[in-house]
């Protein structure tokens, strides 16, 4: 089709050009362990990529990620 194809800030796949900076799997991913977090709150790394079924890698780089980006708190 021709679109613009950038990189996931995260997973680095390409993805087409959206406003968002992550890959539909990737913003799924981070949707579910943001979630378990408010659910469970206090729960290491591992705990949560155990439960949730995502790499302890996905986690620790979404997490850097997150420090790197501004926060939006309303």
């Amino acid at each position: 089709m021709g679109g613009i194809v950038r990189n996931c800030r995260l997973c680095k796949e390409p993805m087409e050009s959206s406003p968002f900076i992550m890959c539909p799997t990737c913003l799924r991913d981070s949707e579910l362990i943001r979630s378990f977090v408010q659910k469970t709150p206090h729960v290491t790394l591992e705990e949560i990529s155990e439960s949730t079924n995502i790499s302890l890698e996905k986690i620790e780089n979404m997490a850097t990620l997150g420090q790197k980006l501004p926060l939006n708190l309303k």
